[in-house]
């Protein structure tokens, strides 16, 4: 074949392969504003108290319910509501977390990644303050399904953020977040948080979302809320060393 058939073939080839999806990045204010307006965590009620069930999708059904309550960012509440896990709290205090049973003789320092349940941690379940603890290397609108997104590509601005680095995809017609990837300093994925359904309102609440953990295959989480109320929060509830305001919640129906 001459070497002009050559070229004409390989350029009918190349004709026949979709072109990738033209992208405009987006200037650096325009980023920072889409993503603080749809940053989850970060536009919550101040204090607030909630009710989740989480469901590994992997295992056999069998939800675990918990009763989460919120003051401000340094303090969090994570109450198990299950019949065998009476008393049994997290404590999470300006990013530390405790594990509190009863009959303990003093509180369990955890991990900040620890697993409530499946792939979910205790990060996806409070969620992140992605607006906050990270800065956006770059922006650009592509387009999936036939959808208008925009990513924005994060790096953790500390080494307190629960992850190095962070793609963040925002449908461009509702300004909230359809996934999240989580990646490791190698740029591979570890994690995708996607958000399913929302609760009606002007605020970002997602009322479902699905965590999957790309490290171990197969392992998928459902965290589906089940109430939602802004309140102010009994500061009691959040001493390490006295357990009088938690013990007043197990008398809760």
């Amino acid at each position: 074949m001459s070497s002009g058939r050559l070229t004409a073939a390989i350029l009918a080839v190349l004709a026949m392969v979709p072109a990738p999806v033209a992208t405009a990045t987006i200037p650096p204010a325009d980023a920072a504003a889409l993503l603080n307006r749809s940053d989850v965590a970060g536009r919550a009620p101040e204090s607030f108290r909630a009710r989740l069930r989480i469901t590994a999708l992997h295992e056999r059904p069998d939800p675990m319910d918990v009763e989460v309550w919120r003051s401000g960012d340094a303090k969090s509440l994570v109450r198990f509501l299950g019949p065998k896990e009476k008393g049994k709290y997290l404590l999470r205090l300006d990013g530390v977390v405790w594990f509190l049973a009863p009959g303990a003789r003093k509180p369990v320092k955890m991990s900040r990644a620890h697993r409530l349940r499946g792939s979910a941690s205790l990060d996806d379940i409070l969620g992140t303050r992605y607006g906050r603890d990270y800065a956006i290397e770059d922006a650009a609108e592509t387009e999936e399904a036939g959808e208008a997104l925009v990513v924005l590509n994060l790096v953790a601005k500390g080494r307190h953020a629960p992850y190095p680095k962070v793609r963040y995809y925002v449908r461009r017609a509702t300004e909230r977040p359809v996934r999240v990837e989580h990646l490791l300093k190698s740029g591979k994925t570890s994690s995708v948080v996607e958000f399913l359904e929302w609760e009606d309102g002007s605020r970002p609440v997602a009322r479902r979302i699905v965590v999957t953990d790309r490290l171990r295959p197969g392992l998928r989480t459902e965290v589906t809320l089940l109430e939602m109320e802004e309140r102010k929060i009994p500061g009691g509830l959040f001493d390490l060393g006295d357990p009088t305001e938690r013990e007043r919640l197990e008398e809760w129906p």
